[in-house]
């Protein structure tokens, strides 16, 4: 290869009179430069295949809805959310999506796991169980996927098509909670409604599955949320709040002080566990606590349908609606809508909210500005309603009851003319 590069102007006359106005020289280095292969950065793609994803319930171990992501609203007429992806499952959905480094995670009514690939939305495996429905939600650990019917925990193996049975419940004792995790135990409730007995457990994730327990008693109901905060986990129970100690492998009970029914939404957000009341007020618990006593936090609504939040800010959807405060109840922002609206997933960003069959994403950096997209099916005698939506990095998928999952990515590129 030449050491450099001669690029002659004019014709011969011209270039003999001014040898050297009638020309450029470039030179070259003799030695090329080698590329770092460590210099080349790492696809999306292939970091979320080498990532260890943990993947629960509402987002988190605290019920909150908050997912962890540095996903951006797509502001400007420019930008927008496009649709990656959409499938039509054919089955009926009562629970959330979860996900690993490979799939969406959706168990189906049914008894259906189906594991669909994350990147291109193809269903790599759909696993039937017999005799089985799966209505609560599982959870992921390091990529490992724990789901339970109403009598069994199954683990799936790497593969997806291998199944293990890691929990099976005794007579007339049904898992009556979605699944959580601290640390490497699952926990989980169970309850009898025809006696009464419930339990806290706690299983290892390890090869012997130890079991830890605490057992009490069931007057009216037990909720389907349990809630880890601190090294503790927490269930309510009637107008009782049960506490399960990890690191003393003990349990308490103790008074909430206000009423509280099976629809009551508790969740733990910046120190702080929040409970609705029968009323849909919606109280909170400093954590650690010493008394504990509930404090009002001043947010009150004719029908709360859900509440999360993350740090300082709380988000309820209402009736006609959804409203965003500070943790100490002032009122920052309120949607008004003729429709029901309900929260489904919150980041720092971008809060998502279902009404229906209609997902809005919206921009918490500028409230004013939102988009929405009607999850509808070909099939005119299908009725969609969204069951479950995920944020997952620069994504967002949703369910409908009816198993139509759409995926919908904040890339989009609108081009006016």
């Amino acid at each position: 290869m030449p050491d450099r590069i001669i690029i002659d102007f004019g014709d011969e006359q011209e270039k003999k009179q001014n040898p050297e106005e009638e020309r450029i020289i470039i030179e070259l280095d003799k030695e090329n430069k080698k590329i770092d292969v460590g210099e080349i950065e790492e696809s999306r793609e292939k970091k979320i295949l080498n990532s260890k994803i943990n993947s629960f319930y509402k987002g988190n171990s605290g019920l909150s809805s908050y997912f962890e992501s540095g996903l951006k609203f797509p502001e400007g007429i420019e930008k927008g959310f496009r649709i990656k992806y959409a499938i039509d499952l054919g089955d009926e959905f009562l629970n959330s999506i979860l996900e690993n480094n490979r799939y969406f995670i959706l168990s189906s009514k049914s008894g259906k796991i189906f594991l669909t690939d994350r990147f291109t939305g193809k269903i790599n495996e759909s696993i039937f169980f017999e005799n089985e429905t799966f209505e609560k939600t599982g959870l992921v650990f390091e990529n490992r996927i724990y789901i339970n019917s109403l009598k069994k925990i199954y683990e799936l193996g790497k593969i997806g098509i291998s199944k293990q049975v890691i929990y099976n419940s005794s007579d007339n004792q049904y898992i009556w909670s979605n699944l959580n995790r601290h640390e490497d135990k699952l926990v989980f409730s169970e309850y009898d409604p025809g006696s009464g007995n419930a339990s806290f457990k706690a299983i290892r994730l390890n090869e012997n599955h130890g079991i830890k327990e605490f057992n009490f008693k069931v007057r009216s109901f037990l909720s389907d949320s349990l809630c880890i905060a601190f090294g503790k986990s927490y269930l309510l129970s009637d107008e009782k709040l049960i506490e399960y100690d990890f690191g003393k492998s003990s349990g308490e009970i103790f008074d909430t002080g206000i009423e509280t029914n099976e629809n009551s939404i508790m969740f733990f957000s910046n120190g702080r566990l929040y409970l609705t009341t029968s009323a849909n007020e919606l109280y909170y618990l400093d954590l650690p606590s010493d008394n504990y006593k509930f404090r009002y936090t001043g947010i009150k609504d004719p029908y709360l349908n859900s509440a999360g939040g993350f740090a300082d800010n709380l988000f309820t959807g209402t009736i006609d609606g959804w409203k965003f405060f500070k943790a100490g109840g002032m009122q920052v922002f309120r949607f008004d809508d003729e429709s029901e609206n309900k929260i489904e997933c919150i980041s720092k960003n971008v809060l998502v909210v279902s009404q229906k069959n209609k997902i809005v994403f919206c921009n918490l950096n500028r409230f004013q500005e939102a988009e929405s997209s009607i999850i509808s099916s070909e099939n005119e005698n299908k009725s969609e309603e969204i069951v479950s939506a995920l944020i997952s990095g620069n994504e967002i998928a949703v369910l409908t009851t009816s198993g139509l999952l759409k995926v919908f990515t904040n890339d989009k590129l609108n081009i006016h003319i």
